[in-house]
């Protein structure tokens, strides 16, 4: 893997990892959105003419998190950056 950044490049030979989509989520908001951690959903989310459901979304609860959802790059650019989503069970 090559990381190309305004500072410099760094290869790595190993190390890289591909994270799942998942929600952090406060033990708080767990109990309002009705969810546990270690939990598989799905989130539907997107603007008109480009919803979508993101499935296999785990949710992560810890006191330590403030509660958002992780996609990466690609997923974010296909609801073109949505910022909100539903739960959906």
């Amino acid at each position: 893997c090559k990381l190309v950044g305004p500072c410099g490049e760094v290869e790595l030979k190993e190390g890289v990892i591909v994270a799942k989509r998942h929600i952090h989520v406060t033990p708080e908001d767990a109990e309002k959105m009705g969810v546990q951690d270690k939990e598989i959903v799905k989130v539907a989310c997107g603007n008109e003419g480009r919803k979508l459901i993101f499935d296999d979304v785990v949710i992560r609860v810890s006191e330590k998190f403030a509660t958002a959802m992780h996609i990466d790059t690609d997923e974010s650019n296909a609801c073109l950056g949505a910022s909100e989503g539903e739960i959906v069970k």
